[in-house]
Parts: C-alpha cells; sequence; structure tokens
C-alpha cells in the first residue's frame, strides 16, 4: 500500500511540475507578445512626431565647414533639444529618443517614454507594461500632444537657423564638451585598468 502511495504521489509532483512548467512557457510567451506591441507603439509615436517633413527640415541645415559631416545630425539634435511643450499643466520634454513627462513636481508624477522599446517608467523606477491602465493614460498624454510636440520642433528648428552666430559658438562649445568628455573617459578608464 505504501509503494503506491509514494508512486501516486511521485506522479502527482511529476504532473504538478509539468502544469507549472506549461504556465511558465505560456507567461513567457505572453510576456514576449506584449513586449512587441510596446516596440512596434513607440516606433509608431516616434514615426509620428520625426515625420519625414520634420526629418527633412532637420537634414536641410547645413553644417558643412562647422563639423564632420557624419556628426551633423547628432550636433543638431542636441543643439534643439530637448524641445518643451506644456499642455494642461503637464510639462512634456522631447528628446530624440525619449519623451519625459512631469504632471507634477512630484517624482512619482514623473513618466520616461522610452521609444525604441515602448516603455513608460515612472520617477519611481516602476515599469508599466501595455495591460496596466497607468501605461494606456501615459501614452494616450503623449499621443495626444503629438501635434504640440510637431510645431516645437519647427518652431525650434527656425529659431535655429536665425541665429547663425550663437549656432557656431553652441558647436563650438560642444566640441569643446567633447574634448572634456574624451580627457575624463581616458582618465576613468585608466583608474579602471589599475584597480583590476
Amino acid at each position: 500500500m505504501s509503494i503506491n502511495m509514494k508512486s501516486y504521489r511521485n506522479s502527482s509532483e511529476v504532473e504538478n511540475s509539468i502544469s507549472k512548467l506549461f504556465s511558465s512557457i505560456d507567461n513567457l510567451l505572453r510576456d514576449e507578445k506584449e513586449r512587441k506591441f510596446r516596440i512596434k507603439l513607440g516606433n509608431k509615436i516616434k514615426d509620428c512626431i520625426f515625420t519625414d517633413d520634420i526629418m527633412n527640415e532637420l537634414n536641410e541645415n547645413d553644417l558643412s565647414g562647422l563639423i564632420d559631416e557624419e556628426e551633423e545630425i547628432v550636433f543638431l539634435f542636441s543643439m534643439l533639444f530637448p524641445v518643451f511643450v506644456e499642455n494642461e499643466g503637464v510639462t512634456f520634454r522631447l528628446y530624440r529618443h525619449k519623451i519625459e513627462v512631469d504632471l507634477s513636481d512630484d517624482m512619482r508624477d514623473r513618466y520616461i517614454y522610452i521609444f525604441s522599446d515602448g516603455r513608460l517608467t515612472s520617477g519611481l523606477f516602476e515599469s508599466f507594461r501595455l495591460y496596466d491602465d497607468e501605461y494606456v493614460y501615459g501614452v494616450k498624454r503623449i499621443i495626444n500632444v503629438i501635434p504640440l510636440l510637431k510645431s516645437a520642433i519647427k518652431e525650434a528648428l527656425i529659431d535655429f537657423q536665425e541665429n547663425g552666430s550663437r549656432r557656431k559658438e553652441k558647436i563650438q562649445s560642444l566640441k569643446n564638451k567633447g574634448i572634456i568628455a574624451k580627457k575624463n573617459f581616458d582618465e576613468l578608464s585608466e583608474m579602471l585598468r589599475r584597480n583590476r
């Protein structure tokens, strides 16, 4: 009788383990699907903001002679962004790769939306998923200000084009910062090498 009891218990444990395994696999597949949807959504939002029209306007700015050609768009983005928009008491800061949303001065009311993976993270480092109400609420707020963000980019471009002398000063300042950053990187890398 005890052999049957052990056999039954072992069989039950195996079934329970198999059930847990299938449940884990199902959860992984569901999470991966949700992640893919977030990535698609993030790319769609970025494409709605940085339309071909806006990208063409960005590319029309001639910085030749001031910086290397391959660095032009990076410099341009660093000089124009972040772009600020206020709407209904909420501040939006648009960067090349993300949007920061401040609902208030409180850290828990701050959010960062990363375009590349569609991730919405709170100021308290809580990440939200596409199935969370907070995610949907936050992304709706962002979608609603897309026209304002596009207008702000265009205004920043006009200001940039009208201030040629300031542009040269800012480029030189950014070049100097690049030199300082390289020097600091070398120094910190050397410290790491010595501490191995």
